[in-house]
């Protein structure tokens, strides 16, 4: 039996066409796992980053409210040498205020910039999940695609060799 030309063409047309869908299938779903990889990494990534931006927080507040008992201290000092003993209660109520209002403020600052962290974290993460999702519908139309083509490529050798 001898194949005609345009027939062994079709036939290395249709394979190399399935080959090729294949390749593509398989390579988007590498990328799919990549995407999720890279989504659930940023999101550890910044959970760790939340986590060091709270603990930043707290030793500036420590900071925060040392610096003010040093300068109560230092109210004291001088009030003593100056013979004001008396009235320095209400300035060192004030010094203390401003020392517990800071140290709140250090760490709600922390505890705010710990949140948006943690938030875009959860964002990437869903994203990669998204971009996954996205890549495994694309290798599944990519085979399905494949698939049709050689079907059609099937059905115009047989057509070409029985006619």
């Amino acid at each position: 039996m001898v194949v005609d030309p345009v027939t062994a063409l079709s036939v290395f047309s249709a394979a190399t066409s399935f080959l090729g869908s294949s390749k593509s299938s398989k390579a988007a779903k590498r990328a799919a796992a990549r995407s999720l990889a890279r989504g659930k990494e940023q999101n550890t990534y910044n959970k760790m980053a939340a986590k060091t931006v709270e603990v930043s927080g707290q030793i500036s507040a420590m900071e925060q409210r040392r610096q003010a008992k040093l300068v109560a201290s230092r109210a004291v000092a001088v009030a003593a040498a100056g013979g004001y003993v008396d009235d320095i209660s209400n300035l060192l109520a004030d010094i203390d205020g401003e020392g517990a209002y800071r140290a709140s403020v250090a760490l709600y600052e922390a505890g705010s910039e710990a949140e948006r962290l943690r938030h875009e974290g959860r964002i990437a993460e869903q994203y990669g999940v998204d971009q996954a999702q996205a890549y495994r519908s694309k290798a599944k139309a990519t085979t399905l695609s494949g698939y049709g083509s050689l079907a059609t490529n099937i059905g115009t050798i047989y057509n070409t060799v029985n006619t």
